[in-house]
């Protein structure tokens, strides 16, 4: 018979299974230390850590950057229509060419790219199409909805304890914000206009000089679109989850959400004017578009971190 020889594996030694152990054992202590030093701090700031954490923790487990993405493709289908909308309502109330500008003016302050791009459609659009009826205002209404449908599910996924809308709920949601989209862009066409008005008047601060020379008026006029961004996200978090949102909540998720978008746009601004993006070395004519859904799904990063943000703070208290 032939022998075979079977090496068996050897034992760990003593000395390897309590280094191991030892290691271990150190990697608990850290652990815990970490964890103690997270409580501490967290306790000091009131549980602002710990609220930020479940925000981030639920922004991660409800896969919001993937909806982010899918926003910023609805967008492209919905942007223009919703355009044609305001400025087809805006025609019954002022004349075509100041609805027109007025509507590019307040695009173009809330999305600091493709402004050729926007205004050479339109115009493009409206040369093409005429006077819109009943039935096209109707067209475009229902175009303009699949952006904010797409939205308003994903706001309210925000909060676990939130029950989902109907087909038909989410449709009627989406037509109440862009209803409230206009009326934010009426407000804002008022307090231009107010503005315009006031700064011919030339009330003098002391002596010669006119308070709209002075610093404080350019912070005020500078503020007007951070208080349209900030009441368009409270009204997003407090009304639009299937659920009771106290206004407390809703403020703050508001308030770090439009403050985050101010910086956002004037950063990415910056980016567009600073020579560092060249788009259209990579995609060519396509370069605006590619930009515009970029700006898209940065803002729809800011809208649904704000509603985890509101949803966490409601979790904490």
């Amino acid at each position: 018979m032939r022998d075979y020889n079977i090496i068996l594996p050897s034992r760990p030694r003593q000395g390897g299974r309590g280094k191991v152990l030892e290691d271990h054992q150190e990697m608990r202590h850290f652990t815990d230390r970490v964890k103690a030093v997270y409580e501490g701090a967290s306790n000091l700031s009131g549980g602002a850590l710990r609220i930020l954490r479940n925000a981030l923790q639920g922004f991660k487990n409800s896969r919001a950057p993937e909806a982010a993405a899918s926003m910023a493709y609805y967008a492209v289908f919905s942007l223009f229509p919703l355009l044609l909308f305001l400025v087809a309502v805006g025609s019954f109330f002022l004349e075509s060419e100041q609805a027109y500008r007025k509507v590019v003016e307040v695009v173009v302050e809330a999305l600091p790219v493709a402004r050729e791009l926007i205004e050479r459609n339109i115009q493009r659009v409206l040369e093409l199409r005429g006077a819109v009826g009943v039935v096209g205002l109707i067209g475009l209404l229902w175009s303009a909805t699949g952006l904010f449908t797409t939205l308003a599910h994903n706001i309210n996924r925000a909060w676990p304890e939130a029950e989902p809308r109907g087909f038909l709920e989410r449709r009627l949601m989406a037509l109440g914000m862009v209803g409230a989209l206009a009326g934010l862009l009426s407000l804002s066409l008022l307090s231009t206009t107010v503005l315009n008005l006031l700064s011919r008047l030339r009330v003098p601060l002391w002596e010669s000089a006119s308070i709209y020379e002075t610093p404080l008026w350019t912070v005020v006029s500078n503020l007007i679109p951070w208080l349209s961004a900030l009441l368009l996200f409270f009204g997003l978090y407090r009304w639009v989850p299937n659920t009771v949102v106290k206004w407390f909540e809703a403020f703050w998720g508001a308030l770090i959400a439009a403050s985050a978008w101010q910086i956002t746009t004037s950063a990415f601004a910056w980016y567009l004017s600073s020579g560092l993006a060249r788009y259209e070395l990579v995609y060519g004519s396509l370069g605006a578009v590619v930009a515009l859904m970029f700006w898209i799904y940065l803002g729809s990063w800011v809208a649904l971190f704000g509603a985890h943000l509101s949803a966490a703070i409601a979790q904490h208290r």
